[in-house]
């Protein structure tokens, strides 16, 4: 009887092992496809909408799956820092509270779970299932040649095309005018800082993509692009040198060539000029008429706004003023105005600390680890954010689908160099 009982044992400690290993051995194969699909994903990010919704739909339901084979580790797969938590969930619990109040709470949902189960869904899935260093690399350099095939893109049109793209000064890429100034606000910061920090043979083929990025974002002549690219580079690169006199001097030297280059090309100058003519008509007085429009539906709606993703409805039907241009317009040109709008100044205080609250955790997990992840992370945080200035880029989804996949690569970067140091 001890015998049989100790066969049991035995055969069943077997069969459990065995079972184990099948399941670990599923499990890896599921991540590994998670992995491939999110590659597609980031070679596809910045030259079809509708081919990186595909390959993101499929990382998300293989990602479905593998939970339902193995989510008892679901919460240590999904750990984020504190820090980094708190100002985000700040900012969306005013969003939904302030929505429950939505002159259209339909619309308001369906928008919610949009920007922020849909968009944000690339983030979850590098943050849950991409763990190892060399397939961080593999993401981040198909993400950059979507870029700089897109940029290419933008400079055939110019140079080659022409046409249409030189009678209108603007080339969209293969996804459109403003599309294509979101992606470059983040990723050009983030080339000048890869080129700062890879050595030899990876430093000129970083040059070149930039030098492709740089030309791509000149001819695509999207303004609030410009400065922010140039305000973002600035200050990351600031944050990330140790001889801050160089890299003044460097600023120096390359604002001097913008400046020359710029007297020297009429439609650059003219471009430039118009910066600073805020009320001599076209799109600056236009967006001060959005944002007057704005202000005054968060009078009428102080505490609550018109209602999360209702401000198209609202402007067009009863905003609008009557020295607007373009009276259908579905959005205010500014992150901020935007929220203003449609969650009022709660909204408008909420949106200040997650952006505030984002910048803090980047500059102190920088100066206390001196890891580069937290730089780069700064860097298209700052970019899309400084565009949303004069655009409502957290409304636009191609953008912010490669915003959230950034912000996951940059952190699960970071996460993984912490653990190798301990």
């Amino acid at each position: 009887m001890f015998v049989a009982m100790s066969r049991e044992k035995y055969k069943n400690e077997v069969f459990g092992f065995m079972y184990q290993a099948d399941t670990a051995e599923n499990v890896a194969k599921i991540e590994k496809w998670i992995f491939y699909f999110l590659c597609s994903y980031a070679l596809l990010s910045s030259a079809t909408i509708a081919g990186g919704n595909i390959f993101l739909g499929l990382a998300t339901a293989a990602a479905i799956f593998r939970l339902v084979k193995k989510h008892d580790d679901w919460k240590q797969l999904l750990t984020v820092d504190w820090a980094l938590r708190v100002p985000f969930y700040i900012f969306l619990a005013i969003l939904v509270a302030t929505s429950l109040f939505s002159t259209d709470i339909k619309q308001s949902v369906d928008t919610l779970l949009n920007h922020y189960v849909n968009r944000i869904m690339p983030f979850l899935l590098v943050l849950m299932f991409v763990r190892e260093k060399e397939r961080l690399i593999k993401l981040t350099v198909l993400a950059a040649l979507s870029i700089v095939v897109n940029d290419a893109t933008c400079i055939v049109q110019w140079n080659i095309i022409g046409g249409k793209y030189l009678a209108q000064e603007r080339t969209p890429g293969l996804i459109g005018i403003m599309m294509t100034g979101g992606m470059n606000s983040m990723w050009v910061p983030v080339l000048v800082l890869l080129f700062a920090e890879l050595k030899k043979r990876n430093k000129y083929i970083v040059g070149a993509a930039l030098l492709i990025a740089v030309m791509g974002t000149i001819y695509n002549n999207t303004r609030g692009a410009w400065l922010a690219i140039v305000i973002t580079v600035s200050i990351t690169l600031l944050l990330y040198t140790k001889s801050k006199l160089k890299v003044l001097v460097i600023l120096l030297i390359v604002g001097v060539g913008i400046g020359l280059m710029t007297q020297h090309v009429p439609w650059l100058e003219h471009r430039v000029v118009s910066m600073t003519k805020f009320n001599s008509g076209g799109s600056n007085l236009e967006r001060l008429l959005l944002w007057e429009s704005s202000r005054n539906m968060a009078a009428d709606y102080p505490l609550t706004g018109v209602g999360y993703g209702c401000f198209t409805k609202q402007y067009q039907e009863k905003y609008v003023l009557p020295e607007a241009i373009y009276p259908n317009l579905t959005h205010a040109h500014s992150n901020f105005f935007h929220t203003l709008a449609e969650n009022g100044y709660p909204g408008a205080v909420a949106v200040c600390i997650w952006w505030l609250g984002t910048l803090w955790y980047c500059v102190k997990g920088w100066h206390k680890y001196k890891k580069i992840g937290y730089i780069i992370f700064m860097a298209i945080f700052l970019g899309l954010m400084l565009q949303g200035v004069t655009e409502y880029t957290m409304g636009d989804s191609i953008v912010m689908k490669l915003f959230w996949f950034g912000l996951g690569v940059s952190y699960q970067w970071t996460k993984l160099n912490e653990k190798c140091a301990h």
